[in-house]
């Protein structure tokens, strides 16, 4: 009995220090995977404790062949390269089996997926869209569609899990100063379309159109449809053409991922990607139907009539029965986009519609008309001696923008620039006199004095 037990002893090395570095490569897989982002991250920026955290489990299960070898117990060495040879080989099967697995799954959503169709009607003049990022609002590229076609646009998000649609049909003329619309025909203004808007009407269904439903799945558990596979999260966009009431299917487009069940290491290759079928989505959808491309979409009316649009944006400064105070932010913040925008390609125009604010006398317009003026450089005088004398008593109600106009001023009548005409330098002197004057509107005055 006595000769077996060396070989006793080396079997039972072998066995123990299998299942310890075994376990111990387990646990530092599945640690490393789940925290796999974070080291990704320290890794990125060349952070050393990245290094460290990764190596540190495998450093760890050296400590059990490197004693063998101190100690001259081979067996602890030997079965620990037999742990790492059967934990990785038992781990590249069941990675390889789940992945011929998930290629299955893949296969099907190919089949779910279906090329583009077209309508059987060229005649649809409503187009609906059902998605979960978007909701019920009518962006940029749904004005667009609005202010130059006949099509009306239906919204709902599925999220609110809501029946109701948010119909808009196209307008133009009175109809958009009407209070209900006025905050949407301020958005066709900033678009570039004058006099047009959108008329809202919630409608519960709709029995002919082109329409757009988007589904999102953000847990594996679910399938995406009845035939679909579990295991996949990601978004499903479905176009069809309702006729009398009844969808055809357009075309569908799958993206997405399969879940994995298992903890793979970074190095190993991850589960198939899922992106099937003709891509589509909101953009695209109402581009086609509009035969129209996605980038004409995204654009602005061309030309886009500057004069028009702000003159548009104006009117509503005048129209208190229909406008509140954060509609007129609105429309001021409006304005002064379009006139910083303007600047680049019409600077004249502007520059008439600034002196046609300054001429109204009305505080509100003659504070838009400093904050476009602080666009433009006045080195050459752009703007009368006179007329920036008299906006100095224009009582207005935002300091920042009578920070905007001392600026201004002190710019216009800068040492060293040319002396004002006689007028303007007598009513400076006049002005002084004012014991009511704020120390900036002293400080310009005598800048003008001092002009010689």
């Amino acid at each position: 009995m006595r000769q077996w037990f060396p070989l006793i002893k080396f079997v039972g090395d072998i066995c123990i220090s299998t299942a310890i570095v075994a376990a111990g490569l387990v646990g530092a897989w599945r640690f490393i995977s789940s925290h796999g982002e974070f080291f990704a991250l320290l890794l990125l920026f060349g952070n050393p404790l990245g290094l460290v955290l990764v190596a540190a489990p495998f450093i760890a299960l050296l400590i059990v062949p490197v004693f063998g070898l101190a100690k001259g117990r081979y067996g602890l060495v030997l079965g620990s390269i037999l742990s790492v040879v059967i934990t990785y080989g038992v781990h590249s099967l069941a990675v390889k089996q789940e992945d011929e697995v998930l290629e299955q799954k893949r296969a099907i959503f190919a089949k779910l997926a279906s090329d583009t169709a077209e309508p059987v009607r060229v005649d649809h003049t409503l187009l609906a869209v059902d998605a979960f990022d978007n909701g019920r609002s009518c962006d940029d590229a749904c004005i667009k569609v609005l202010a130059t076609s006949t099509h009306a646009l239906a919204f709902k998000s599925s999220r609110r899990g809501d029946a109701t649609w948010t119909r808009y049909t196209p307008a133009e003329g009175p109809v958009c100063s009407a209070k209900e619309n006025a905050k949407l025909a301020l958005k066709f203004l900033l678009r570039g379309f004058p006099d047009k808007c959108a008329t809202l009407s919630m409608i519960t269904n709709f029995s002919d159109g082109l329409f757009l439903r988007v589904e999102r799945l953000g847990n594996p558990e679910y399938r995406l449809t009845p035939d679909a596979p579990e295991g996949f999260t990601g978004e499903m966009y479905e176009s069809f053409e309702r006729i009398d009431g009844h969808d055809r299917l357009l075309a569908r487009y799958i993206k997405g991922s399969l879940k994995s069940t298992l903890d793979r290491f970074p190095l190993w290759k991850q589960p198939p990607a899922i992106d099937v079928g003709p891509p589509v989505d909101r953009m695209s959808f109402l581009a086609r139907a509009t035969g129209r491309d996605v980038g004409w979409l995204r654009q602005s009316a061309d030309p886009f009539p500057l004069d028009d649009v702000l003159t548009g944006i104006e009117k509503y400064f005048d129209q208190n029965e229909i406008v509140d105070s954060e509609m007129v932010r609105s429309a001021r913040w409006a304005w002064v986009s379009i006139a910083g925008n303007a600047l680049r390609s019409q600077p004249q125009l502007l520059r008439e519609r600034i002196l046609r604010l300054f001429a109204t006398r009305d505080p509100v317009r003659i504070e838009l008309g400093v904050e476009a003026m602080s666009f433009m450089s006045l080195d050459e005088r752009t703007f009368p001696d006179d007329v920036m004398l008299d906006l100095m008593f224009v009582p207005m109600t935002k300091d920042a923008t009578v920070s905007i106009l001392e600026k201004q001023l002190e710019q216009q009548f800068a040492p060293g620039r040319p002396p004002p005409a006689d007028e303007v330098r007598e009513r400076a002197k006049a002005d002084l006199n004012d014991p009511n004057l704020k120390p900036w509107q002293s400080h310009i005055l005598n800048l003008i004095l001092s002009l010689t």
